[in-house]
């Protein structure tokens, strides 16, 4: 288990200044929040008329205004609702190479986000990807919840190889995830083609996604620390002969981190990637509130 020092009263108190940004709230817990959205029923608020659609309860067919206007529609409410977040951690093994402090820190932003989304009065969970039983755990509601939570995430642990897409696929019908927001953290060590599918199965059910990609310095300056000879990937175990030149290599690593971050430009995906010797609490209050994270 992880420790929560770094969890200081100081840091507490910075994380509560801030919100998570959110673009649109489409679905969420109804167990009340701050964003009020029109839902055709009954509720407390009377918020507007809508058209009459068929499948429409007939109760809330105002008459009177039938009787006016020869036209059905029927009466909208005020439901106060609060979002659903989403901390999903790639605890794959290459999230412990080379060090384990990659997953680690991972989990200490998660802890951070879930803190800032519970100080908001939304609702957050956390998923592991792992291959094998679906591991998540339950949802925490408050402020005096962060000790659990933090708990609950730290004790998380790597396990073995799996494929983000199918994974993500296999999470979103079991928690039949729809609307929100999802935090996706991960090194970003996957096939593009697999990154995208995972992000597309968010975007189909309408969640807002996030990711925050974590490197250590060697993984994104490899020439600098890796020569010639022998790479085992620590996820499948093959291994590959190195033979690329200094320059080569460094072009490689850049481009696969280029086209994670561009397939979310272009889908509207906020992403930052973050480096381990940038120092937690500068990440969190000033860099992801420039990437369109935090408010």
């Amino acid at each position: 288990m992880s420790s929560t020092s770094w969890l200081t009263p100081k840091f507490i108190s910075r994380l509560e200044a801030l919100e998570l940004s959110i673009k649109w709230v489409r679905a969420g817990h109804q167990l009340g929040g701050r964003f009020a959205v029109n839902r055709r029923g009954s509720s407390v608020e009377f918020a507007d008329y809508a058209a009459y659609c068929a499948g429409d309860d007939i109760r809330a067919i105002d008459w009177n205004l039938y009787a006016r206007l020869d036209r059905l529609f029927i009466k909208t409410y005020k439901e106060e609702i609060a979002l659903s977040v989403e901390l999903l951690i790639d605890a794959t093994p290459s999230m412990g190479a080379p060090t384990s402090a990659k997953f680690e820190r991972a989990t200490q932003i998660a802890i951070s986000l879930g803190y800032v989304a519970l100080s908001d009065g939304h609702h957050a969970r956390v998923h592991w990807v792992k291959p094998g039983r679906l591991i998540r755990s339950g949802w925490f509601h408050q402020r005096r919840d962060l000790p659990r939570m933090a708990e609950a995430i730290s004790s998380g642990a790597l396990g073995g190889a799996a494929e983000l897409g199918e994974w993500m696929r296999r999470t979103a019908l079991a928690t039949r995830m729809h609307g929100g927001q999802a935090l996706l953290l991960t090194d970003g060590m996957v096939r593009p083609a697999d990154f995208f599918r995972a992000l597309h199965v968010l975007m189909v059910r309408n969640v807002e996604i996030k990711v925050i990609q974590i490197l250590t310095p060697q993984e994104l300056h490899p020439a600098a620390f890796i020569g010639a000879g022998t790479l085992v990937d620590v996820e499948s175990g093959s291994t590959h002969q190195l033979a690329y030149p200094p320059a080569a290599l460094e072009r490689a690593v850049a481009s696969h981190n280029e086209q994670l971050a561009r397939f979310c430009k272009r889908s509207g995906i906020p992403f930052a990637q973050h480096r381990l010797d940038e120092p937690l609490e500068t990440f969190i209050t000033n860099t992801l509130p420039l990437r369109g994270f935090l408010e």
